[in-house]
């Protein structure tokens, strides 16, 4: 199976991990791992600083803000390996993270706050998959050894599983009326949509080719399965796909999910109604006395 091929500024991160450090200290707060392939305009915050500007290589420290503009996109190489890569006009922010090499435990926790995202989980969700979560505006994923992409438009989110074909899956879950409920996505190419806060899930759905290579060229990346997790690190100098684009398709898959389910539920209101009617036709059964 194929290694996945690092751009040349994650030699800094193979350094870390090479040297089996559980973490870095910088300015007192836990180093996370470090930026990679950084282009066009991404800025920082750290707590207690004002926003300053990202550059590859560049150290990423538990509870840091990551944003890009407009021109701007990045990966962010965390120390158990798990990968994010963000696409134009998005936020991330790095809640937890606890690695121990010797063992692969730890704790990965982050929160996409806004914007195209793409996710490859590393060595603490190999280990012991509960251990990771990425918080959405509303819901939250889980990972089962695989990557994941996503577009945010405000507090709804489209997540779908990129890979790799037959391995790996998500779990997709948001709180409803106090309780969890969610759905288990577990083959590449389909996807679910998080309205918004106490929303369910919609039922999983199938995303085109198409769609699915706009997305994967609005990170940079191919589609094209390289690598132990179907993601080519190398980000091209540039990609002609617009952020709205990826923005329009999350509404057109969302008001189609829509428009599915109205359906089913008019078709269930319709059965349950002639049925009813069925049952006031029914004839009662004659009546005859007790021989």
């Amino acid at each position: 199976m194929k290694k996945i091929i690092l751009a040349g500024s994650f030699a800094l991160t193979i350094f870390f991990l090479g040297a089996g450090l559980l973490w870095a200290k910088s300015s007192g707060t836990a180093q996370a791992g470090v930026a990679a392939a950084v282009q066009g305009e991404v800025k920082i915050t750290t707590a207690g600083s004002s926003a300053r500007t990202l550059k590859s290589g560049d150290s990423v420290l538990m509870g840091d803000k990551i944003e890009t503009e407009k021109n701007g996109k990045l990966q962010i190489l965390l120390l158990d390996q798990t990968v994010f890569t963000l696409g134009p006009l998005s936020a991330i922010t790095i809640d937890e993270f606890v690695f121990d090499p010797t063992n692969d435990s730890g704790k990965v926790k982050a929160s996409m706050l806004k914007g195209i995202f793409r996710v490859v989980s590393g060595k603490v969700a190999h280990k012991d998959p509960k251990n990771m979560s990425v918080d959405l505006p509303a819901g939250s994923i889980g990972f089962r050894g695989t990557n994941v992409g996503g577009i945010i438009d405000g507090q709804k989110t489209m997540i779908v599983l990129l890979g790799p074909v037959g391995m790996g899956r998500i779990y997709v879950t948001n709180t409803v009326n106090g309780e969890v409920v969610g759905v288990d996505i577990d083959k590449a190419g389909n996807a679910t949509i998080v309205d918004g806060p106490n929303r369910s899930p919609v039922p999983v759905f199938r995303v085109s080719q198409a769609d699915l290579d706009r997305i994967t060229e609005a990170l940079g990346q191919t589609n094209t399965g390289t690598g132990e997790s179907g993601v080519d690190t190398n980000l091209p100098a540039d990609t002609s796909v617009d952020t709205q684009e990826l923005i329009d398709i999350l509404n057109t898959m969302d008001v189609m999910n829509q428009h599915t389910d109205d359906n089913a539920q008019d078709e269930a209101r319709n059965n349950a109604a002639a049925a009813e009617e069925d049952k006031k036709q029914e004839k009662p059964p004659s009546y005859k006395p007790p021989t």
